[in-house]
């Protein structure tokens, strides 16, 4: 597999070329695919910090992967939307970090089309992953390329009525520090509280800056699925309370897209433990009364001891 360039930027819906992790990508039977990646330390998702690299980046090489081979393999047109309906990861050990160099990844993908005479084109993909030369976990995801046309129609139906979501928007919210989700710098933080939540309230808001270079590297009408997955990871890490140095980060990120995000309205972030002691969170995405997302993440503890498509790539 070819390590040294990455596949065109078209082929996994990014515009800069900074963003793509793929490099190669090769059949090795009817549903079974070879897939290269290249992770950089400068990359956002890359996290900086710690002695590992964060499943997110792992999720968003499964999204880039999943959009290449349908282009390359299935014949699925450019200008297709593509609408998300699951990602996950599951590592049995932590990943390597992402050194001052770079990691090359690999992924021994099945990727399974839809029954024959099925008329919507749904796919999912199940990968082992490969990380100097040890399977380190498994990741999936769950799509549907859709015609523009029929994308339209979908996305109307699913459109949150305007002013659904105001009470509270005007008041004021704080980001919270980049050092406690793991990230460098204010504008990668995806979190703000309100000060009037009690505390201990794991409930948090979501902070979307629309000229962000990764997350809106392109165009959206909806707010991004990976803009949720990363702030899922990050409230995971608070609700964890994982804020040790050379914290291992999560090993378990799992998302279920059930409707599309409006830009215009708040979104709140809540995360309830899945089983007391374990750090195991049940996470939710909320635009007013209905969930955008749901998600589990598994993230240490500071002390030691179904789907319905609405979310487009």
């Amino acid at each position: 597999m070819d390590f040294d360039r990455s596949v065109p930027c078209e082929s996994v819906h990014k515009a800069a070329a900074a963003e793509v992790l793929l490099t190669d990508a090769a059949r090795l039977g009817d549903e079974r695919f070879a897939v290269a990646a290249v992770w950089r330390r400068d990359h956002f998702l890359a996290h900086h910090e710690g002695p590992s690299a964060d499943p997110v980046l792992l999720a968003e090489t499964a999204r880039q992967a999943a959009i290449h081979l349908s282009h390359r393999f299935f014949d699925v047109a450019y200008g297709m939307p593509f609408v998300l309906s699951e990602i996950s990861v599951d590592l049995s050990e932590t990943l390597p970090p992402v050194d001052a160099g770079h990691l090359a990844v690999g992924l021994d993908v099945h990727c399974r089309p839809p029954a024959e005479g099925t008329r919507r084109l749904q796919l999912e993909l199940r990968a082992d992953v490969l990380a100097r030369h040890r399977r380190v976990g498994s990741v999936g995801v769950c799509w549907e390329p859709m015609q523009p046309r029929r994308y339209a129609l979908v996305r109307r139906r699913g459109a949150q009525e305007p002013g659904a979501e105001s009470s509270g928007a005007e008041r004021p919210r704080v980001p919270l520090r980049p050092a406690d989700v793991g990230q460098l710098v204010e504008r990668d933080v995806l979190l703000a509280a309100d000060p009037l939540d009690p505390p201990g309230a794991n409930r948090w808001w979501l902070r979307l800056d629309r000229a962000h270079p990764v997350l809106f590297d392109h165009e959206s009408d909806h707010v991004p699925g990976m803009a949720l997955v990363e702030a899922f990871r990050q409230a995971g890490r608070v609700a964890a309370a994982d804020r040790r140095p050379g914290a291992s980060g999560a090993t378990l990120l799992s998302v279920t897209f059930t409707a599309f995000g409006e830009l215009d309205l708040p979104v709140s972030l809540t995360a309830e433990p899945a089983d007391r002691g374990t750090g195991v969170f049940t996470l939710r995405a909320l635009q007013g009364e209905r969930e955008l997302a749901h998600a589990t993440v598994s993230h240490p503890l500071a002390h030691p001891c179904g789907k319905q498509l609405e979310t487009a790539c």
